[in-house]
């Protein structure tokens, strides 16, 4: 038998002083290592009001808020989903403009150009498994608002109003647009629909209405910020840039919502999708931010001074202005909860390993258990991606704010202790149990070879 020694939640502060014990039935024991013990989670919180509303204001978030969750299509039941995820691809054209009519010496064009089509592509990547994901669920398939120029007298079944097929018409941005726009034809291969941006359609799909659901002209309606008096091109490229990342917030707020109610419907497999399409978001969140990498030091520090960005004296990172970020930060977080039941198990009160237990039993034998399986990979998937993005973050604030700043203007702390952002990607993993299973796993089976030697059972017994 498996000696099983760890609490399943937390290891709490009475743990054994003995290693836990890995053991065929009757046979010598192979000692594991005892797992540290976890220090307090982080509490995480946004900036203060002022400095939110502050940030909120410039990036116009009360008008893009009222847009993302408006209802227009009433049987389309992922609209709140698909709406903020096209803007902010919409918002990545404008960019693409944006860079392109700088025309400053010293900007590093080239580099903006790669980057910026990258981040299109990188979004239309994870429109594509939207897409994907909504023609494979029976409640959502076939309510997207598409045209087809086989019928209805449709005469155009591409977009008037979108910035992607002028960009294809201007010299230069011709290469780029192109290149996108057979990123869309690509991508959305394996949909049912396109998305209507003028990419050649060589199957003859039926188009996305983009337009009725980007509505691009209102969207680029808010491209100036409050502050366009200041004369500092990077103030463009911020303002943008933030646009983007806070649409894409806005994706991934709600697909950890459809989430739980996936997880509580034991719809495991839908749920897994949902997952891996957050773990991409973090991932792009970071791509957005590593943009600060390349903007002009001296301009984008003389940006933040003409915002008086820190006028009000708080120390808060930069990120956490943002409501919705540490809203997203906190339910990931809270996807921990689903454990015990998509393990079918209660939480023992008193902190035996009944969790850990039932999920060393659910990896070793798989019956009937491969979507709660993926499940639990996706989620600790999140957690990876999440804290690489809080890691990656403080990286960016040191190359273009300098130490100090990263570090909140508090003297004498080291670069990786004492303030939030480290503390997020330093603390243990939100899933202890899942841990220890796989802990206590990997070193029996790593002393596996040994114990068939001596002839013992080679199969795990429960």
């Amino acid at each position: 038998m498996l000696n099983l020694d760890r609490k399943s939640n937390m290891v709490s502060s009475d743990m054994p002083s003995k290693s836990p014990k890995l053991s065929p039935a009757g046979k010598p024991h192979v000692s594991v290592p005892p797992l540290p013990l976890p220090v307090k989670p982080t509490d995480i919180s946004t900036a203060s009001s002022s400095v939110c509303s502050a940030y909120e204001y410039y990036l116009h978030l009360p008008e893009l808020r009222r847009m993302w969750s408006s209802k227009e299509f009433p049987d389309w039941k992922s609209e709140s989903i698909f709406k903020p995820a096209l803007q902010a691809l919409e918002i990545t054209f404008r960019f693409v403009s944006t860079v392109l009519l700088d025309n400053r010496p010293y900007a590093n064009r080239r580099e903006w150009r790669r980057r910026t089509e990258s981040l299109a592509k990188t979004q239309i990547e994870i429109i594509a498994m939207l897409c994907e994901d909504e023609e494979e669920d029976a409640e959502t398939r076939g309510t997207a608002p598409t045209a087809d120029l086989s019928s209805n007298g449709v005469s155009r079944s591409y977009s008037e109003a979108s910035l992607l097929p002028r960009l294809a018409t201007w010299y230069k941005s011709k290469d780029v647009a192109q290149r996108i726009l057979a990123s869309v034809e690509c991508e959305m291969s394996r949909c049912s629909y396109t998305l209507g941006l003028g990419e050649a359609n060589l199957a003859g799909k039926p188009s996305l209405c983009y337009d009725a659901v980007c509505k691009p002209n209102g969207l680029h309606s808010m491209n100036k910020t409050p502050y366009d008096h200041i004369e500092n091109y990077e103030n463009r490229t911020v303002h943008t840039a933030h646009q983007i990342v806070e649409a894409w917030i806005c994706v991934a707020h709600q697909l950890l919502e459809r989430i739980t109610e996936r997880i509580e419907s034991r719809s495991f497999e839908k749920a897994t999708n949902d997952c891996h399409v957050v773990e991409q978001i973090w991932k792009l969140l970071a791509d957005v931010e590593d943009l600060h990498l390349i903007m002009d030091p001296d301009d984008f520090l003389r940006l933040k001074n003409q915002l008086a960005i820190n006028s009000s004296g708080d120390t808060a990172p930069f990120c956490f202005r943002s409501r919705e970020l540490v809203g997203i930060t906190k339910l990931c977080k809270d996807l921990k909860h689903k454990v015990p039941g998509i393990l079918d198990v209660e939480v023992d009160p008193t902190g035996g390993p009944r969790i850990q237990e039932a999920a060393m039993k659910l990896y070793v034998d798989k019956n009937g258990g491969f979507d709660r399986i993926r499940v639990l990979q996706a989620m600790q998937a999140i957690e990876s991606a999440m804290k690489r993005f809080f890691f990656a973050y403080k990286q960016v604030l040191v190359v273009v704010m300098g130490s100090l700043e990263a570090n909140g203007n508090r003297v004498g702390l080291s670069s990786n202790s004492g303030d939030s952002l480290s503390q997020i990607f330093l603390e243990p993993t939100y899933y202890p149990s899942l841990d220890a299973a796989k802990t206590f796993l990997g070193y029996f089976w790593d002393n596996d070879n040994s114990v068939a030697a001596c002839g013992y059972d080679r199969r795990v017994r429960w």
